[in-house]
């Protein structure tokens, strides 16, 4: 999702989907390369159909100077002749009227009634060294691909051009459709800004066209930054591997919630614009990491299976503690089950990696058929509780032989198994930046946290300004340029899109914030549905949302609170500002973001956490973002932010010594004793509706809890 295509200005780029002959796509991505093609080369990509019938291109090149070509690798007659013949040429029409009717659909590749580009079809014979050409149709050998033809120089392609080639091809722009905003009357309001910048956001990058569509038979990592498109891509990889494959069993699962509605209308747009069918949702699945009585999910389709017992989250967070109770579930699942291969699906999608314990992906590994086609995708400091992923090793475990079950090679013209998307279309990279800097606490004393390599920053797309990025150096980051979609810097402000504030009291911030709203709403032409607002506090998020509902509600202002007063599946409604807690909030983004009582993440108990959340908070935004607070613990994060402000959105800080930067990573923050009280008064509860039913507790928790307090009196 990108505004510019450097990557077609010289050399080739592969991209590869799935596809079956190995030796026919090696041989032929070698020769495109010594026959110096340019440009960006699909393999096994797209799918789409004419007549009712289903094409499969084998290769496509869309190049600067030559315009878009569609390879035929497998339908070349005996190995010994080279005519053209029927079979061929009906074959070569069909590849060419399918992506015809697809390119003539988008306006912006159509001059009058004619495509401004120009579309040929070959047949590639593997054995001999040929090049014949029957007008529309031709047939060439590896070794003849350097005769393609050129366009002509004034009709070579510009970037506008190619990239909206590349939008028509993969279909992204009718994926994540963007609002009407007919209200829109002002060219400068706020409404006017965000429809621009979705417009904006059409088609995938170099990085992102790797993660949707390169095919790993086998387990595939993909790294990046919140909002560098981790979702679209796996909603993408999904859909057109169950166009490819329409026999497998996928399933695509992760952490919130509130996800279901994103990949089930992602999905479904996506196979249909490639189709013109619905998906068939008993091979294509949407599932919840852990699953409810409602729906179930990966967790509770392997404790089904194994014929493991089954925990929600009430008794496992009595049993295993709230914050670890899905670590507890999966640990016991995985204890109390046998390793063997499950085969429930063929492959197996997982966003919001970070969330998920290790014995969550070893449950994935069972219920996964052999080659473990296991596509996982994270954030970077978007863990809720820590920094960073555990390796693939340590995710997965080891084989009974002491080897890693998983491992991931990124080879030259093969499919990448490790991919890394750096660049960030949610936020203006002076949000990100500030996040980054707030969720590490780089400008307190002492930090929150601090990355073990100081390499990782470079790979999430930063770069020193002055110093050096290793340890115990003074440094100064900056977003590296490459980094950063232009349309940020020509359409927003620092000054306008990040606003710290304290206030004297909670009543006065939402006073404060239902002012803003209106504003927002007639004066800025914003929607009601643009606009989100966070708690960061999880456990004091029902009163604090029903307090600000109550003034929202009185100040005329429509609202809701998922998972109180609407389906907790579904965060944004038209016409109403949604409310709710981080972790609801996560894997979601609006154009506007409120952080409300902000004074929670800074703290001298669970920084490392609080800060996480901060940053998470701050990263749901597209645009406009509102840290607020009240009393004396937010003027230490809005000095912070000020620091920030005033190095011009730099980073400038002593990096830690590695020792300092390892305890940071791994030391325990002292206990925060209203947590704690909480605590206790959550296991107090639990006991009290145990009485009477001490025997019916598995008898480790007996034995623990007697161990504790010598039983429980009845």
């Amino acid at each position: 999702m990108n505004d510019i295509a450097p990557e077609f200005d010289s050399d080739l780029d592969v991209i590869f989907g799935e596809y079956k002959d190995h030796e026919a796509v090696a041989n032929f991505v070698r020769s495109a390369r010594e026959a110096q093609l340019h440009g960006t080369l699909y393999i096994g990509y797209p799918v789409l159909t004419v007549d009712d019938e289903k094409i499969e291109y084998d290769a496509m090149l869309v190049s600067r100077d030559r315009g878009v070509v569609v390879f035929d690798l497998y339908s070349v007659g005996s190995a010994d002749s080279a005519d053209i013949t029927d079979e061929i040429e009906m074959r070569q029409e069909k590849l060419y009227a399918a992506l015809y009717n697809r390119l003539n659909s988008f306006k912006e590749l159509r001059r009058g009634r004619n495509l401004e580009v120009d579309i040929s079809t070959v047949s590639i014979h593997p054995l001999l060294d040929v090049y014949s050409d029957a007008g529309e149709t031709k047939i060439a050998g590896l070794s003849q691909l350097s005769k393609l033809k050129e366009v002509e120089q004034d009709d070579r392609l510009d970037n506008d051009m190619i990239s909206h080639l590349n939008a028509a091809i993969q279909r992204i722009s009718n994926l994540k459709p963007r609002k009407k905003r007919d209200n829109i009357k002002s060219p400068d309001s706020k409404g006017a800004v965000i429809r621009e910048i979705e417009r904006k956001v059409a088609n995938l990058d170099l990085w992102q066209k790797r993660g949707s569509i390169e095919y790993v038979n086998g387990p595939q990592r993909i790294r990046g930054l919140a909002g560098s498109g981790k979702t679209v891509v796996l909603a993408l990889k999904a859909a057109y591997l169950h166009v490819k494959r329409p026999d497998w069993n996928i399933a695509v699962t992760f952490n919130t919630r509130s996800l279901y509605q994103q990949f089930e209308s992602l999905v479904n747009r996506f196979v249909f614009s490639q189709i013109s069918e619905e998906p068939d949702w008993e091979r294509i699945q949407i599932l919840h990491a852990w699953g409810g009585s409602d729906r179930t999910g990966i967790y509770r389709k392997y404790c089904e299976k194994t014929s493991t017992p089954y925990r929600d989250f009430s008794s496992a967070s009595r049993m295993f503690g709230y914050d670890t109770a899905f670590k507890g579930a999966c640990d016991e699942a995985i204890a109390h089950s046998v390793d063997e291969d499950l085969n429930a699906f063929d492959v197996v999608l997982i966003d919001e990696a970070q969330d998920l314990p290790s014995s969550f992906f070893q449950i994935v590994y069972r219920l996964t058929k052999t080659p473990k086609r296991i596509v996982w995708a994270y954030d970077d400091l978007q863990n809720l509780s820590d920094v960073q992923l555990p390796s693939a090793k340590e995710l997965f475990g080891l084989d009974r032989a002491g080897n890693p079950k998983v491992t991931l090679v990124n080879s030259v013209d093969m499919p990448q198994q490790d991919i890394v998307l750096p660049r960030c279309y949610r936020n203006p990279p002076w949000t990100l930046l500030s996040a980054h800097g707030l969720g590490f606490g780089v400008h307190r004393q002492p930090m929150a946290q601090m990355f073990t390599d100081p390499e990782i920053w470079k790979r999430l797309g930063y770069v020193a300004k002055k110093g050096e990025l290793k340890f115990d150096r003074d440094v100064e980051i900056v977003r590296s340029p490459q980094s950063i979609p232009s349309f940020f810097h020509d359409l927003l402000s620092p000054s306008d899109t990040l606003v710290a504030t304290r206030f004297d009291s909670t009543e006065d911030q939402y006073q404060w914030v239902a002012a803003k709203i209106k504003s927002l709403i007639s004066t800025d032409e914003l929607e009601a549905s643009d606009i989100l607002i966070i708690l960061p506090n999880v456990r004091h998020s029902k009163s604090e949302g029903s307090q600000i509902l109550r003034v929202l509600t009185s100040a005329g202002i429509t609202a809701h609170i998922p998972g109180q007063t609407s389906s907790r599946d579904e965060i944004f409604r038209e016409g109403s500002i949604a409310i709710t807690h981080i972790y609801r909030a996560k894997g979601n983004e609006a154009p506007v973001v409120f952080v409300l009582n902000s004074e929670f993440c800074e703290s001298t108990y669970g920084i490392k956490q609080r800060r996480n959340i901060l940053f998470t908070a701050m990263t749901r935004s597209r645009a406009w973002t509102y840290v607020l607070g009240v009393g004396d613990r937010m003027n230490q994060i809005e000095v912070e932010l000020a620091k920030i402000k005033n190095d011009e959105f730099s980073l400038d800080f002593h990096y830690p010594t590695k020792e300092a930067a390892l305890e940071l990573s791994v030391s325990s923050d002292p206990l925060d004793q209203d947590d704690v009280v909480e605590e206790f008064d959550d296991l107090r509860t639990a006991l009290k509706k145990a009485r009477g039913k001490w025997d019916q507790l598995p008898l480790d928790l007996q034995r623990e809890l007697s161990s504790l307090s010598g039983g429980v009196d009845e």
